[in-house]
């Protein structure tokens, strides 16, 4: 039976890390390497009380280990301080050597506001059933679509998705745009989560993927990851306020501007102290609250409902 496990960094999760703990665990995950941004997270508490969780603070010790072991590092070290993915890829390449002293068969690196959904299988058996050629899974994602304003656990209240546009026939935006209403359907990435089958030289690759060859890696839009982007007002505002005023640009390089119009909407309006423009940004881009236009979406093949995550939680 293959052991899958997942890396993931997260900042001031609250209660819905345990739930995104207790989610995978139940769907047959065997191990989650949990780095905490700020090592004075109390989430880590949550963390701790799970045997099969590995919790471990963004403090001078892990610095130091990084520093001095990870082959990354010299690349990822000019950024550190103010980019959380030069920070993810490296705590990816840590997990990578705990998971392999750990004798894991798998991989996944997701966020904190993500889930893997292998439909009504377990994610042992999904990795199982995989040719022995396949080195990584590139899983589309799946963006939620939050019905209402004010959400605590987005992982128990949240059903309503877009599916991944690549999922879609080209035409879907134009029919999407004349029926919701709203400019933009995304908000964020759509190229996906990666698992890797582990081996001593595996690398991440960016934070969407590992370093392996092209044609030794799968994509499919089943399993998926849910990305439970934005949800709900509170979420959504504590999210900029971390960020604060980042800048335009990915890696502080002008060569690659952030392209998501609406992020960096947010982080204006975050930063002009303008609390009314930013429910309104969160009104008009992130809520789906009329239940008409949701079914019409729905029907067009546009919106998925996908209880499954919300109902397992519940019963657990």
């Amino acid at each position: 039976m293959a052991r899958v496990c997942i890396v993931t960094t997260v900042r001031d999760p609250g209660l819905c890390l345990e739930s995104f703990i207790r989610y995978h665990l139940a769907i047959g995950i065997d191990h989650i390497y949990v780095f905490f941004d700020d090592p004075e997270d109390p989430a880590v508490q949550i963390a701790l009380k799970f045997s099969n969780v590995t919790a471990i603070p963004n403090d001078e010790a892990l610095q130091v280990q990084q520093a001095l072991w990870n082959v990354l590092y010299p690349t990822c070290e000019p950024h550190i301080g103010y980019e959380v993915m030069a920070r993810q890829i490296l705590n990816v390449e840590t997990a990578i050597q705990l998971a392999l002293e750990q004798e894991m068969d798998w991989i996944l690196h997701i966020d904190g506001d993500e889930l893997f959904y292998p439909g009504q299988m377990s994610a042992s058996d999904y990795f199982d059933q995989l040719s022995s050629n396949i080195s990584q899974v590139r899983f589309l994602n799946y963006e939620a679509a939050p019905e209402v304003f004010d959400i605590g656990d987005y992982f128990h209240e949240v059903t309503l998705f877009k599916k991944n546009p690549a999922t879609l026939n080209p035409e879907f935006y134009t029919q999407f745009r004349s029926i919701s209403g709203k400019s933009q359907y995304f908000l964020a990435y759509q190229n996906g989560k990666s698992a890797a089958r582990l081996h001593p030289d595996l690398l991440p690759n960016g934070v969407h993927g590992f370093d392996v060859p092209e044609n030794y890696t799968l994509v499919t839009s089943l399993p998926c990851v849910l990305h439970y982007l934005n949800c709900g007002f509170q979420n959504y505002y504590k999210k900029y306020a971390q960020l604060g005023n980042f800048p335009d640009y990915w890696w502080g390089s002008k060569s690659t501007p952030i392209c998501f119009p609406f992020h960096l909407a947010s982080r204006d309006a975050y930063c002009s102290g303008d609390m009314a423009s930013m429910a309104a940004l969160y009104q008009e881009f992130v809520l789906y609250d009329n239940p008409a236009i949701n079914q019409n979406l729905i029907e067009k093949g546009i919106l998925t409902r996908i209880s499954y995550p919300s109902q397992l939680l519940s019963s657990l």
